[in-house]
């Protein structure tokens, strides 16, 4: 029975998507259909989930081992992979879970600005209809909305709290590579190769880093947001029929023209960045790596 020999595990809205099609291009590297099984993370997970629009997503999850196992039916390739960004956010679970299901696998963390990667995740729930408050709203919102059992997405600030969450796989693995998203944007091939070379596959392909991968933003037409939704089950369904359809890129391209851009106020920003310093400190002396420009 194939199974993973190595996993992408978040974090959330830290350019998971974008790695796991790069990744999928090379001809070394397979994934299954389902891009995010979520299945380590969903083990006694309490469904569904409260949140709006959580149970869009909540139906994808798989939620036991043989079913999980059956993703990866007829996959042969020298590395098998799958890519569920909220693995890394319930790490005490996940971790042991993945080392005594798979094995002590090569794990993928890919990290990014932690106030940036709140935002994205702000705008990428607006972008879906899902949140209905303003940012700051929304991060005050988030200890009860997780407490009333809203899914991981909704923790615009405990997702970004790295520190723990790579301890965990640092101790727990033998080979972790963690990927900076500002630098895979900067310098994504020369991203990808270190990737490569981590995977122990041909560091010399060339990958279509062209379109761009799960953009957040403000529908700026009515069929866009309505087919955007996923807080209305007519457009979910025409959605995932579209996807079905349709070729990646072209959704991806159609999708960034019919998305308005904002960005994050300032006074935003140094309101939560007392929120993340000590955690930004922690993680430098963890791995070792110059955090400053987050800080």
């Amino acid at each position: 029975m194939i199974k993973p020999n190595f996993l992408i595990v978040g974090a959330s809205k830290c350019g998971t998507t974008a790695l796991y099609y790069y990744l999928k291009q090379h001809p070394e590297i397979s994934f299954p259909t389902l891009k995010e099984p979520k299945y380590f993370s969903s083990v006694n997970e309490n469904f569904p989930h409260k949140g709006i629009g959580d149970t869009s997503v909540d139906k994808f999850a798989i939620k036991k081992f043989p079913e999980y196992q059956d993703l990866f039916k007829g996959i042969e390739n020298k590395r098998v992979g799958e890519a569920s960004p909220d693995t890394i956010f319930f790490h005490d679970k996940t971790a042991p879970l993945i080392k005594k299901k798979l094995g002590d696998i090569p794990i993928i963390i890919i990290l990014r600005n932690p106030i940036k990667r709140a935002f994205s995740a702000y705008m990428y729930l607006k972008r879906d209809s899902r949140e209905v408050l303003t940012f700051r709203e929304g991060v005050d919102a988030e200890e009860n909305r997780l407490k009333e059992n809203w899914d991981f997405i909704w923790g615009y600030k405990k997702c970004g709290l790295y520190y723990e969450q790579v301890k965990t796989f640092l101790t727990t693995f033998t080979n972790v590579k963690i990927v900076f998203q500002e630098e895979l944007k900067a310098d994504t091939d020369k991203i990808l190769k270190e990737v490569y070379s981590f995977l122990d596959v041909d560091e010399k392909f060339v990958t279509d880093t062209s379109v761009k991968h799960n953009e957040s933003g403000v529908p700026n037409n009515f069929i866009s947001k309505f087919l955007l939704s996923r807080n209305n089950i007519i457009s979910t369904i025409i959605r995932e029929i579209l996807k079905k359809m349709i070729p990646r890129r072209i959704l991806e391209k159609g999708a960034s023209s019919s998305l308005k851009k904002i960005d994050i106020l300032e006074e935003d920003i140094l309101f939560l960045k007392p929120y993340f310093h000590n955690d930004i400190c922690n993680l430098e002396r963890l791995i070792n790596k110059n955090l400053s420009k987050w800080k």
